[in-house]
Order: structure tokens, then sequence, then C-alpha cells
């Protein structure tokens, strides 16, 4: 899983490097065009969220339903609030000059609703503190959603969650077009976005989990089935979304194609639980160990991004060098120093861990 995480996070980068620079040289076929659309990376993460929040869920609630949300909470706050709290007040003391010389009502309210983690819920506030933050607003929410159908979670089979997801994200996303011309893309974007918007993804991801949990602990299949299918869902997919690139200017693309595109990334995911652990944890150790601070590549890459463009202005390679090499770094410190030592300190008081957390606890969502 780490794998897949260590991947999303880096097409993140690479995707955002392109955009904050200028990149129109970067390839536009080939392999590499996978990073032009690197945005991807966060609708694979959300993919993941579904299935690891959810299967953890499941495993305390099973375990205890009286604690488990004390235990939820202890695990989903102590992986999401540190990392996030400073970076929203290290983006505002270095990256954003005179932000309380704005007025007291202004600076508030960007302040906090990222705090409350309710950002996305607006266009001004979506994106204004360290950018790529808009999606933990997602992320949050989802917890609050899981904690709250838990039991009914447990219960429901698992095709009664895929289709309430993909009903659900479908009438939002048709509902938020109306006020919005097709070429408004920016305002589009915010609210198709918002939890309902995605629940398709993290449906997905929740039907893993519960096909996992269902099967005693392994995902039903031979890994090499899922991964074919992962194959020929993507082509699918990403053949679907290249005939129709310009996105925002049809309606049925805008509404429904997140849809195949949740099928190809939970896939994927299959593929990477099926696959024995010693693969990634023996001879793929570095990615694993990028996989497990995805988390602060997420939210640290776009203060590099941001100080290397002021470095090395509008060159791209360099920016790009210069972005990973730092990104690695200040992600690697922080979690080594202050990510896991928090995570191992709040976790250590909470009673036994569930049994399956091993999915869960580097996750970045």
């Amino acid at each position: 899983m780490n794998l897949l995480r260590a991947f999303a996070a880096l097409a993140v980068v690479v995707y955002h490097v392109i955009e904050h620079s200028g990149w129109s040289a970067f390839p536009s076929s080939g392999p590499l065009v996978t990073f032009r659309v690197g945005w991807l990376g966060v609708d694979l993460f959300f993919v993941i969220s579904g299935f690891v929040i959810s299967y953890s869920a499941l495993i305390l609630y099973r375990q205890s339903p009286a604690a488990f949300a004390r235990q939820f909470w202890i695990r989903r706050l102590t992986r999401i609030v540190p990392l996030h709290f400073l970076t929203v007040a290290l983006w505002i003391a270095f990256l954003w000059p005179g932000f309380f010389a704005q007025p007291l009502r202004a600076w508030a309210w960007h302040l906090g609703s990222h705090l409350a983690f309710i950002h996305n819920f607006w266009p001004a506030t979506f994106g204004s503190i360290d950018g790529p933050n808009w999606s933990l607003a997602v992320e949050m929410q989802f917890y609050v959603a899981v904690a709250l159908l838990v039991p009914w979670i447990d219960r429901a089979p698992a095709w009664r969650i895929a289709l309430g997801g993909v009903l659900v994200a479908w009438a939002w996303r048709a509902a938020v077009m109306l006020p919005f011309a097709p070429t408004d893309g920016w305002h589009l974007f915010v609210r198709t976005s918002q939890l309902p918007g995605s629940l398709d993804e993290f449906a997905a991801g929740i039907v893993l989990a519960k096909w996992v949990l269902d099967a005693g602990g392994r995902l039903p299949g031979h890994p090499l089935a899922w991964l074919a299918a992962a194959c020929a869902s993507g082509y699918a997919a990403m053949a679907l979304y290249w005939a129709h690139s310009r996105y925002w200017d049809d309606p049925a693309m805008v509404i429904a194609w997140r849809t195949p595109l949740a099928v190809f990334l939970a896939c994927g995911v299959a593929a990477a639980v099926s696959l024995p652990t010693v693969l990634a944890r023996r001879w793929l150790a570095p990615f694993h160990f990028v996989g497990e601070m995805s988390y602060g590549i997420y939210l640290w890459h776009l203060f590099a991004i941001t100080l290397a463009i002021e470095a090395f202005g509008k060159r791209p390679v360099e920016v790009l060098a210069a972005t990973l090499v730092s990104t690695l770094a200040v992600a690697a410190v922080s979690w080594l120093a202050f990510e896991r030592p928090l995570m191992r300190l709040a976790r250590g008081r909470a009673p036994a861990r569930a049994g399956g957390e091993a999915f869960s606890a580097s996750s970045r969502a």
C-alpha cells in the first residue's frame, strides 16, 4: 500500500511543478504523460483512504462498539492534525506576508476554516493556505462520516455501499453544475470535489475493505487477476478521459467519469493489497519509506516549489530537482522527528491496537 502512496504523492509533486513553473515542454505523450495528469494522485489517495480508514474502523467497531469512537479518533487526529496545523502556521508566517494586516473578519475566516477543516466549502479559502491541503478537509469530513455510519457500513452489503456512493456522487456533481457555466472550471472543481462528489471513490475503497474482512483478511482473487483488471479498467477510463480532455465542457464527464476512474484505482489498490508485503518492505524499501512519509510530502511540497521558483525562476528542470530533494528531506525529518513520535505517544496511551492497523498506521488519510 505504501508503494501506491509513494507514487500518488510524487505524481502530485511533479504535476504541481509542471503547473507552477509553466513547463510547457514537458512530454505530452509516452509514459511521462502520467505526470501531466498527476492530479489523479489525489483521487488515488481518496480510494486508499476509503480502504484503510474503513478497514481499521470496522475492526475497532467489531472489537468494542463502546470504545470505538475514542480509539478511532485518537488514531485519526494524531495522524492528520499536528502536521496540518504546523504547516498552516508556517505558511502564514513565511509565505503570506501581511496575513494579520487584513481585516479581522478576513484573516479569521481563512485561519478558522482551515483549523476546522471546512476550508474546502468556499472558493476563497479552498486553497488559500498551502493549497493542496484542500483535500485534508475532504478527508476529515470522510472520517466524520465513517465514525457516524460505521454500524451501517458494518451490516450493509458491499453492493449497496457502492451503489449508494455512486448515486450520491452523481447527484451531487449534477446539482452543483447548475449554477455555473461549463467554462467556469475553477468553481466546478471546488464544488464537485467536496465530499458528496467524491463518495464514489471513497466507496470503492470501503467495498475493498469489506471484501478483505469478509474473506478473513485476504482479498479474494489472485494478485495478477487484480493487476490485469487494473490495466484493463485503467485503459478504458483514461481512453475516455483523453477523448474528452476538455472535461469541464462536458457535463457527462463531470458527472460520471470519476466512477470508472474509481474502479480503475480500486483495482490498483486491490492488486497492491494482494501482493506479499515482503516485496515492499524488503525489495522496494526506499519506496516503502517514501509511502510512509507521503502525508508530509503532500503538505510540504508547495513550500518547496514556491522557494525553488524564487531561487531558479521558471527553469523547470532545476525547480523539479530542488523540489524533490528538499521535499523528501523535509518530509523525512517531519515523519521521523515529529509525526511518528506524536502518533506513538498518543496511541501508546490508547487501548491495544486493533488488528489490521498495519494498513492504516501510516495512512495519509
